[in-house]
């Protein structure tokens, strides 16, 4: 059941990054959604950047002021996302190590590398992200809702909003772990249960 559950994950992740955020499935709350471009419930938590619904976690502690918090969380996305259509549009597997944390999201960009159709190369002109809500800023976990426009990026792509989770590195970078539809959804297990262990 868990194994289908995270197959869902990968499969609406090519959805959601060949269609611009373009949902793939929508069945119930239980099941992840991969947001229509992507690359995520409810008890009070607070957080440097915004106090948001998610469960009761501890908050990470920092000196940087909310709005600063947002437009690093935004930059830090936005690299994210260019990376992994630059990785699919050069067809560079290597450098998806560097862009997604699980196998699953590994393996879905490798199949989106036949299957999606480029207007031209990603960059910070054809492609915007922004985020519209940090749902939990931990040490360990990064959950933003975000708005995104690959449609100068991708053929046929239309603007999307989704749950992006990150999870951090030991040299202070990020990575894709998992996409949600909504802050609804059962993300924060992704942040607090999902394995973590390094994909190949």
């Amino acid at each position: 059941m868990a194994g289908n559950w995270r197959v869902a994950i990968a499969f609406a992740f090519i959805g959601a990054m060949v269609v611009a955020l373009v949902l793939l499935l929508l069945p119930d709350e239980d099941d992840p959604v991969a947001a229509t471009t992507s690359l995520p419930s409810t008890t009070t938590t607070s957080s440097p950047a915004t106090t948001t619904s998610t469960t009761i976690a501890e908050a990470t502690t920092t000196s940087v002021q909310p709005g600063d918090r947002l437009a690093e969380v935004e930059r830090i996305l936005e690299e994210l996302t260019i990376a992994w259509y630059d990785a699919v549009y050069r067809k560079d597997e290597s450098g998806l190590a560097d862009v997604v944390a699980t196998r699953l999201l590994y393996e879905a960009a490798i199949g989106a590398m036949d299957s999606m159709q480029f207007l031209g190369a990603p960059s910070h002109e054809t492609l915007n992200v922004e985020v519209k809500e940090i749902l939990l800023d931990r040490d360990d976990c990064l959950a933003v809702y975000r708005n995104m426009d690959v449609s100068r990026t991708l053929v046929e792509a239309t603007p999307d909003s989704a749950v992006t989770i990150l999870w951090p590195r030991a040299d202070g970078s990020y990575r894709i772990a998992s996409l949600w539809s909504s802050p609804q959804d059962l993300w924060l297990d992704d942040c607090d249960l999902m394995d973590r262990t390094e994909i190949p």
